[in-house]
């Protein structure tokens, strides 16, 4: 059997276009779609975002970011008319669009 190093050798003679194209294509076909919420998910998801407005608790938001979920971990200072949440994190200030928002949990800030 031919041990080979695959990909690796024909690199060199790619152009570096070549190489841009190939890594947008591998993440395009490695990218996750975004799932649609129920309603009883939304519902919830409404309820927890109030509870930690109104009672100033630590939150993690997870959002959907150019094709990836990312998540956000601070305190809801505001909610904007303009379908935002102001998240206030530990080093920066995060706008966040509603729709963007697929889940959020309140931190556990209980010591048992």
């Amino acid at each position: 059997m031919i041990k080979d190093r695959g990909t690796i050798k024909w690199t060199a003679m790619m152009l570096p276009e070549h190489i841009q194209k190939i890594k947008q294509w591998k993440r395009e076909a490695y990218a996750e779609a975004p799932r649609t919420l129920t309603e009883w998910e939304l519902e919830d998801l409404q309820q927890t975002i109030n509870q930690a407005y109104k009672q100033h608790k630590t939150v993690t938001i997870t959002t959907w970011q150019e094709a990836k979920y990312v998540q956000w971990t601070g305190t809801i200072t505001a909610l904007d008319e303009s379908q935002q949440l102001v998240l206030e994190t530990l080093t920066a200030v995060k706008r966040i669009p509603f729709h963007s928002i697929h889940a959020a949990h309140l931190e556990d800030e209980s010591y048992d």
